[in-house]
């Protein structure tokens, strides 16, 4: 995407900057970018000041159809509304030769470009929402967004937008950050700090991990397998972590016949919250609590990281076009809530028992679990109801009933 003497104008630039202590060394768009059927999005986390990250987008083409920039109302797995515009800041678009476009806010996650044809730039900045209160509709923490000194935690979605209409369109995201640090992300690198994904969908669905990260790598099933660690205290290593990983993938194997990937990415945040973990296609995320890794903490993660990682059976591969055309703009629930969450469950479990790594007293106890009544949950809603009104306030109440109902159901249908 560079050309060499752009490479040579571009560190002739740096040198120029870096000089001056106080000056950031500024983005310069990569001479040969190509804008006609991509966007291209700067991320510059060097800068970490106030917990927000700053983003530059660059556009080209963009007609009447596409006047309005949106920002997600929801992100796949999450069952939740996310309305990432509440965490948009000072939101800026200008043209080629740098003079302003009036933007307006006409919705709670989206902008409206008064001149979107002359449109170069976009530049604006989100707020990281592990340390931004909300009055409602908080953030899981698996799919929101941490900016550290030591760590970036990005999920995509909740950081960068799509004109509408334009969904469709490439992205090739460019991230600044410190030289000591490493990544982890599923997305494929087009060049040395830049990453590709074919649509909004493919970056949605991808996650990236950045810090003092312990990683390791293996093949498993002709899948290569990352891991990588984002520990706090340092407890935790990504060789902590590989036993367990590496059992659940033997039993994903035995139970699938075959590994229903080429790769993937198991992205851990080891901090000072217990939150739970996200899937997607080929990477999944960890907000766990930092602490030593003791055998039982080991068979959480065991367990943990099996349920994700069956997700990419459901509903990753199988599902309803509600989930193969994912409604960003518009929260649109699935019926099929049950498939996704309850027959994964099911799987984490079984798959394991089944290849050996579970005894049988173990599933028991974990099935028993499924149907001890939980005061929380209202006996009267079907799985098929939860499902339906998941994005209501007393659907959404009813949503944890999924892992338990769900998967004894599963279990049943299974007998």
């Amino acid at each position: 995407m560079k050309t060499k003497l752009s490479k040579f104008l571009l560190l002739i630039i740096w040198f120029i900057t870096a000089c001056d202590d106080d000056v950031a060394p500024k983005f310069v768009l990569p001479a040969d970018t190509d804008l006609s059927d991509a966007f291209y999005v700067h991320i510059n986390l060097n800068d970490r000041s106030d917990d927000t990250f700053k983003v530059e987008m660059y556009v080209d083409g963009l007609s009447k159809d596409n006047e309005i920039l949106q920002f997600a109302a929801t992100v796949p797995g999450t069952y939740d509304i996310s309305n990432v515009g509440r965490f948009i800041k000072n939101l800026q678009a200008f043209d080629e030769s740098g003079n302003e476009i009036n933007v307006t806010a006409v919705a709670v996650n989206q902008w409206k470009i008064a001149d979107p044809s002359s449109t170069f730039k976009i530049i604006y900045e989100v707020a990281e929402t592990f340390d931004t209160e909300v009055l409602e509709f908080p953030i899981y923490a698996m799919a929101g967004t941490s900016i550290e000194n030591d760590h970036v935690l990005l999920n995509t979605p909740m950081v960068i937008g799509y004109p509408t209409g334009l969904k469709e369109r490439d992205y090739f995201v460019s991230l600044a950050y410190p030289d000591s640090w490493s990544l982890g992300t599923a997305l494929p690198e087009y060049e040395e700090d830049v990453f590709w994904a074919s649509d909004f969908d493919h970056l949605a669905d991808s996650p990236i991990l950045l810090g003092n990260l312990s990683s390791t790598y293996v093949e498993v099933g002709g899948a290569d397998i990352s891991i990588h660690v984002y520990s706090a205290g340092e407890f935790i290593t990504g060789s902590h972590v590989l036993a367990d990983v590496n059992q659940i993938l033997l039993d994903a194997e035995a139970f699938l016949k075959v590994l229903p990937t080429d790769q993937y990415a198991f992205l851990y945040h080891f901090g000072d919250r217990h939150e739970g973990a996200l899937e997607h296609s080929k990477s999944s995320v960890y907000v766990l609590r930092d602490r030593e890794y003791t055998q039982n903490f080991g068979n959480g993660i065991k367990s943990i990281s099996a349920h994700e990682f069956f997700h990419i059976v459901t509903p990753l591969n199988i599902h309803s076009e509600i989930i193969a055309d994912f409604n960003f703009a518009v929260p649109t629930p699935s019926q099929h809530l049950w498939l996704y969450e309850g027959v994964t469950e099911w799987a984490s479990d079984f798959m394991q028992y089944r290849n050996g790594s579970m005894d049988l007293t173990s599933l028991l106890n974990e099935l028993g679990t499924k149907v001890q009544i939980d005061s929380r949950f209202d006996s009267n809603f079907s799985l098929q109801q939860i499902g339906s009104e998941v994005y209501t306030i007393d659907g959404g109440g009813q949503f944890g009933n999924i892992y338990n109902r769900g998967a004894f159901v599963i279990s049943l249908l299974d007998i």
